[in-house]
């Protein structure tokens, strides 16, 4: 390989390091994700995986050596983090791991080759690697005929394999979501037994390897997956009686059917993904427990969406997402029922104003929601959208619907002090500004309404003294 000029002011690339290892005299191999995708005439994208045989102490010195910045957290593991102008690269000394089974951490042994390591992986199609000087490939299970049949397979027995670390069996309905493959049935089997060690995975594992899963392009295949092997009530247990929950005759599928669905079909961009993948997977959750028979004979589901909204800030604070995030999913989740009138500007208003700037992504989740109902409510959500636009061009300061008066002017105009008594006021004022009966800086008028409220939040507040 030539040597090529290089100033440790710069990040290293990936071709920087693989020259240091082969000047240090040490194997290393690029392994997982990336040479598999290159097998699927993908473009390279994502972390680097190498795999070395020079031991966790000599990579830290080698990349150190390059200037590079070095994460050494996973060493316990055998892995180096690597930033190289590339992106984070992972540098594993080969592994002979043993594990406890049901164990969170694996009690971790180096092996002594490229062969011994690729045994170690998760599926076949990740224990292919290529030799980072010669070229040579190693593909010591097949992994390339998998690729070809589009089948996750683990690399020997599936069940040591889980054992050794059962987010393994995660990680692989993430990959029926992220590359639409199939599952095996040895390798789908042996899921089937071990789907109780997912008790033993940290509750963060578990929350990145789902967002993974939501975020592949086969969102409903790779859940379908995580409800067939049985692992719904281990990882998403408030999930786990949608399945089988039959609806009425406005549905083509039962709770769990009309849920994936949902997912599938929900319009998304880069950055609206989570959010609404997330949304279509929960705004349903509240089905199940209130499921009645109406007098009609037929499925009721009253107040689902309320009770939903409960069990979606519950379980969003479990799941340990981001309180903004969980917020707007719970927000998501209430008001997926909504159904304002496209025609009175006062309820499209309200509509936009409850959603705090997020009634794009409400819409997506109500035509997402339509999608799998026996009948087609296109021209509706058409004409509440085009009313929404036409809000947010035209009223946009009604939309914010803001008090022309604040607090300080509320008490001089008063007399009163401060008290519960102002939040009221100013909500009024808000409202009816947000309908279109007062004028966003209509002072004086504000001043003649708070003045015939003063009274009666005076004796509000008198009434709660007294209580």
């Amino acid at each position: 390989m030539a040597k090529r000029s290089y100033n440790r002011d710069m990040t290293p690339t990936r071709e920087a390091l693989i020259e240091a290892f082969a000047e240090a005299g040490h194997e290393l191999w690029l392994a997982g994700g990336l040479v598999r995708d290159e097998l699927r005439g993908l473009p390279p994208t994502g972390d680097a995986d190498f795999a070395t045989s020079a031991p966790p102490d000599e990579c830290e010195r080698i990349a150190k050596g390059l200037g590079a910045t070095v994460a050494t957290i996973g060493q316990r593991f055998g892995t180096t983090g690597v930033l190289l102008d590339e992106g984070l690269a992972e540098v594993t000394t080969f592994r002979g791991d043993s594990y406890t089974a049901g164990s969170r951490w694996p009690d971790v042994t180096f092996g002594s080759s490229i062969d011994e390591d690729l045994a170690r992986r998760d599926f076949t199609v990740n224990a292919i690697a290529r030799n980072t000087v010669t070229g040579e490939p190693r593909d010591p299970f097949g992994g390339r005929d998998d690729i070809e049949r589009g089948l996750l397979r683990a690399p020997g027995d599936p069940r040591t394999r889980f054992a050794e670390d059962p987010l393994r069996i995660l990680r692989g309905v993430r990959f029926v979501s992220q590359l639409g493959f199939l599952i095996e049935e040895e390798t789908k089997a042996a899921m089937e037994e071990s789907v109780e060690l997912l008790g033993t995975l940290s509750q963060e594992r578990v929350t990145a390897e789902i967002e993974r899963l939501l975020r592949g392009k086969h969102p409903k295949a790779g859940l379908d997956a995580l409800n067939e092997i049985g692992a719904l009530p281990h990882v998403l247990p408030e999930l786990a009686p949608m399945p089988g929950c039959e609806q009425n005759r406005f549905h083509k599928f039962d709770v769990w059917g009309h849920t994936t669905a949902t997912v599938e079909a929900i319009a998304t961009d880069e950055a609206s993904l989570s959010l609404r993948r997330w949304a279509a997977l929960l705004h349903d959750l509240g089905k199940p427990p209130v499921r009645h028979v109406k007098q009609n004979g037929e499925w009721g589901f009253y107040r689902h969406e309320i009770v939903g909204a409960e069990m979606a800030e519950a379980l969003t604070e479990r799941l340990r997402l981001g309180k903004r995030e969980g917020a707007l999913l719970t927000l998501l989740v209430r008001r997926h029922m909504d159904r304002p009138d496209p025609d009175d500007g006062r309820l499209v208003r309200r509509f936009m104003r409850r959603m705090d700037g997020h009634w794009r992504d409400l819409l997506a989740l109500k035509r997402a929601d339509n999608a799998s109902h026996a009948y087609d409510d296109n021209e509706y959500h058409d004409r509440l959208e085009e009313a929404c636009e036409r809000v947010e061009a035209e009223e946009a300061a009604m939309l914010r619907a803001e008090s022309p008066l604040d607090g300080r002017e509320l008490m001089a105009l008063l007399g009163r002090e401060p008290g519960p008594w102002i939040a009221r006021i100013k909500e009024r004022l808000s409202t009816l500004v947000l309908d279109g009966e007062l004028a966003p800086g209509d002072k004086e008028e504000a001043k003649r309404i708070a003045r015939r409220m003063g009274g009666t939040a005076a004796l509000l507040a008198e009434s709660e003294d007294r209580s």
